[in-house]
């Protein structure tokens, strides 16, 4: 056990009320991502809650939807930044909870964004809290925090805030959901919506059956094909999920439309299916329609790489240390903004926030202890953040 680790775990434990009241505080202050005002209620709050702590805090304007909160501790501090990051939005628009949804029930937590990713948040500030408490001086600590994460940041130039914010780093640890298999992602897929449009020409199907172009027809032509992109043994997945044709059944339809989900394990697969895609709606198949391709969102992949993978030896062994049993690495299909910090550079592991299940659904549940715990081993990968620069000299 190191030194400090007793003080840490006191310094928790006679905090874990007002950790929970903060938690409480997250949770009940709900916000959909595209609900601008709402998340960004959440962004300055914490940015209040940040500067009290004596972080240097920037709003950064996304140019679209809601601003991005970025909090430096020691910034004067020599050596590379070390990266925690999340986001503070969620899936659920106004009206889905009653107000103040968060509870507390045999040691689980409940609520819209309980581990997606409240729990996330409140461990950033208690870390800092518990660095501050131990005197860490080292270097620069970083935390990056956006609104808009769970619609990809469409609309907005939050991805590239991200990379710029995270060139530079030390390493980056990305606190989104943590898994109950106890497991660290050191990878992630990427991916793209896509909506399409195909355009034709309504008419009566008794008086002018001929004079029609079936929307709906030319989409079934092209569906086969966008499907017959999927490589899943490497990873590319194109899945035609929502469709939407037709006012009445005795109308030929002069409108289609499309949502497609696009993923991918490797960065420079994302270009190419893009592309395939496009070739697949310039193609016409009933003469007198059109199609249009319009990509709504996209996120890099966050590639598995031996940088990744030498962090998460590094949070390994500073786990072992501390008596918390070592975690897998995991590849994941979801997407999370892990990508871009790995992107620009830094060593990145993600799903390190609160662990629990049902995220994006109203079950969502977070073990409370896992609060405590990850705020005690982030503290102390920190602290220890020497020994990880040794090995990487090494390697």
């Amino acid at each position: 056990m190191k030194s400090y680790m007793p003080a840490v775990e006191q310094f928790i434990a006679e905090r874990r009320e007002e950790m929970i009241e903060l938690w409480k505080t997250l949770v009940n202050m709900q916000g959909y991502s595209k609900e601008t005002e709402r998340v960004n209620r959440v962004i300055h709050f914490l940015r209040d809650r940040f500067e009290a702590e004596g972080l240097r805090c920037r709003l950064i304007d996304t140019k679209g939807n809601s601003d991005v909160l970025v909090a430096e501790d020691g910034p004067e501090r020599p050596g590379a930044p070390i990266i925690m990051s999340g986001h503070v939005d969620t899936v659920f628009p106004e009206g889905s909870f009653p107000e103040n949804p968060f509870y507390i029930e045999d040691g689980t937590a409940y609520g819209p964004g309980v581990i997606d990713m409240k729990g996330g948040v409140v461990i950033m500030l208690y870390v800092i809290k518990a660095l501050h408490h131990l005197g860490f001086e080292k270097r620069p600590i970083k935390i990056i925090l956006c609104g808009d994460e769970e619609i990809g940041h469409a609309g907005a130039v939050t991805g590239q805030i991200l990379l710029d914010e995270a060139k530079g780093a030390l390493y980056a640890l990305n606190l989104e959901i943590g898994r109950p298999d106890n497991t660290l992602s050191v990878g992630r897929k990427g991916g793209m919506d896509c909506h399409i449009t195909v355009h034709g020409v309504a008419s009566h199907v008794g008086n002018d059956f001929l004079k029609g172009r079936n929307a709906i027809a030319e989409m079934a032509l092209k569906i086969p094909k966008l499907q017959a992109l999927t490589e899943y043994d490497r990873g590319v997945v194109v899945s035609v999920n929502v469709i939407h044709g037709g006012v009445v059944s005795n109308a030929i339809p002069d409108r289609c439309t499309a949502e497609l989900d696009i993923r991918f394990n490797r960065i420079s697969d994302q270009e190419p299916v893009r592309k395939k895609i496009l070739d697949i709606c310039s193609e016409t198949y009933i003469e007198g329609t059109r199609t249009e391709a319009e990509f709504i969102s996209s996120i890099p992949a966050f590639e598995d790489t031996p940088a990744n993978r030498s962090l998460l030896r590094f949070v390994n062994r500073v786990a072992e240390d501390i008596g918390i049993t070592p975690m897998e690495g995991a590849f994941l299909g979801g997407n999370s903004d892990a990508a871009y910090l790995a992107l620009a550079g830094a060593p990145t592991v993600c799903s390190f926030g609160v662990k629990g299940t049902g995220a994006h659904t109203k079950s969502e549940c977070a073990e409370v202890a896992s609060l405590f715990e990850r705020t005690a081993l982030i503290t102390a990968v920190i602290m220890e953040t020497d020994e990880f620069t040794k090995e990487e000299k090494h390697e």
